[in-house]
């Protein structure tokens, strides 16, 4: 197995070469629908992952299988390319996809209080990707699971380390119903267990700075969710950042909504007069890739995979979005919308 930085970083690139071009992503809103998208989807790297799903005529569930098939195969070719810390950096980043999977199965079941009570299990899991330390049987165990207490004993059997934070979790929001409360808990332990990993694995600088940023703008967005409400603002804060302070945190939420930002510091300023959460969230996407980039320019640091791996995650919203667009009839103007806020 290849060591060091030269040899993984080298593979990156030739990953990050074989993305699809911008063009494609444009041509398939001009594309006769779902067929056509999806003929032209099977015409490049994804066709060997749609061939696998089934020999019948491809769905959009195929295809979203399809993708997370992608994604997946993808991160565990960088594991292979790595040994040592960089494999371990490799897999602290994919961790936090059991944060966001995890996250998507809390808010599923919190739809179902309301219109869409009828999501079954696969269109849950049609959210997810699977590429950190939950496995796929573990995410449908959970997706298909009669309550999240039920779904917190499928996670608990996996011996996950956000199991217990979830446990508490839907204990807690049995008795409020605060999905955002939910969250934080989960984002309160996961970036306190990444941050302690990192620090453990002797990360270089900017892969702590990277975790950091992360941190900072998890903050900045609940803070925009929390604006009129009246709550306590620290108790929905998480520690971890360098830029947004808890002070600073709560100067946010008190703000009232439709205002624009307080001017925050560093790489944040760029979101001093975004007054809506969907502008401050491009926003603060735009911030970390561009760290991201910043830091792939390091051969000695685990940058490139980091660029790369958001890539390839927006690679794979866009289709993903593409794919329910063309198969529900959304308007062109509508989908180009959605595009560019994946």
């Amino acid at each position: 197995m290849p060591a060091g930085y030269g040899y993984l970083n080298a593979r990156v690139r030739g990953l990050r070469a074989q993305l699809l071009p911008a063009g494609f992503l444009t041509d398939q809103l001009d594309a006769s629908g779902f067929a056509g998208f999806a003929s032209a989807l099977a015409q490049t790297s994804y066709g060997r992952d749609l061939e696998e799903g089934s020999s019948e005529d491809v769905g959009l569930a195929a295809v979203d299988a399809a993708l997370a098939r992608g994604f997946v195969r993808t991160t565990r070719a960088l594991l292979g390319y790595a040994e040592g810390t960089p494999r371990a950096l490799i897999a602290l980043l994919l961790r936090r996809y059991d944060l966001a999977n995890l996250k998507a199965i809390v808010r599923a079941r919190h739809a179902k209080r309301g219109a869409d009570a009828d999501r079954g299990a696969d269109d849950v899991l049609a959210a997810v990707l699977p590429a950190g330390d939950l496995t796929s049987k573990t995410l449908r165990g959970m997706a298909e699971a009669a309550d999240l207490a039920a779904a917190g004993q499928v996670l608990a059997l996996s011996g996950h380390p956000l199991a217990e934070p979830f446990r508490k979790g839907v204990a807690a929001y049995a008795d409020d119903g605060d999905l955002l409360g939910f969250e934080i808990e989960l984002d309160r332990a996961f970036y306190t267990g990444w941050t302690a990993d990192a620090e453990r694995l002797s990360a270089p600088d900017g892969f702590r700075a990277y975790i950091a940023t992360e941190v900072d703008a998890t903050n900045v967005r609940t803070a925009l969710k929390l604006r009129g409400r009246p709550v306590e603002a620290a108790r929905f804060f998480v520690a971890g950042g360098r830029l947004v302070s808890a002070t600073v945190f709560a100067e946010l939420v008190a703000q009232p909504v439709g205002t624009p930002l307080p001017t925050l510091r560093g790489p944040f300023a760029a979101l001093a007069d975004a007054s809506t959460p969907g502008e401050a969230d491009t926003r603060l996407r735009a911030v970390l890739d561009g760290l991201a980039r910043r830091l792939g320019g390091d051969p000695l640091d685990i940058g490139l995979v980091a660029d790369y791996l958001r890539r390839k995650e927006q690679e794979t919203a866009r289709l993903r979005l593409i794919a329910r667009g063309t198969f529900y009839g959304v308007p062109r103007e509508a989908l180009v919308k959605e595009l560019g806020d994946a």
